[in-house]
């Protein structure tokens, strides 16, 4: 599990390394990018941090609920399709929002700061369980609760950073 962890980040870290390329292979006529570009309440940059902040609880929300009810399946290995199409979707949403907004490079950056401090409260939150484990007792398995937290912890530090990269630090330097 911790070999997928490790180069789930590494491809995280290539996409972010390489964001110019694919912000050029996504078509920005799609029905969401044409929606958030003539919404007016999307060009203020707090109405769409927020709308980015409830999308990205939404997006973690299904994915953890999918990733629930593949629990009670017997399939093998389908939690972690879920998790690869959770951040496959994920990014997109992400540069879609990118090539909706028409904001100067401070109104992105709030906007992507308010939108991508979801992962961060996550983070806090996860960091505040780790903290407070109980001992362990022969049906509660602390170890593994903590490695857990740890993973999801990452998880979500890994994506705080890839959203704002996404929606904030971002130029727009082109049109399609």
């Amino acid at each position: 599990m911790s070999i997928l962890l490790v180069l789930g980040s590494f491809l995280i870290v290539i996409f972010l390394l390489n964001k110019q390329a694919f912000f050029q292979m996504t078509s920005t006529n799609t029905f969401l990018v044409q929606k958030l570009s003539n919404a007016r309440w999307f060009h203020n940059q707090w109405y769409s941090g927020i709308f980015l902040f409830f999308l990205n609880a939404i997006l973690f929300s299904v994915a953890v609920l999918l990733i629930l009810l593949s629990g009670k399946l017997t399939i093998p290995y389908l939690h972690l399709a879920i998790m690869l199409l959770a951040t496959i979707v994920s990014i997109y949403l992400w540069l879609s929002i990118h090539h909706a907004e028409e904001k100067g490079k401070r109104e992105r950056v709030i906007m992507s700061a308010i939108g991508s401090s979801f992962y961060l409260l996550l983070l806090a939150v996860f960091v505040y369980m780790i903290v407070n484990l109980g001992p362990g007792t022969p049906e509660n398995d602390t170890f593994m609760a903590f490695i857990g937290l740890l993973f999801a912890s990452f998880v979500s530090f890994i994506a705080l950073i890839t959203c704002f990269c996404i929606t904030g630090l971002s130029k727009k330097q082109y049109k399609n």
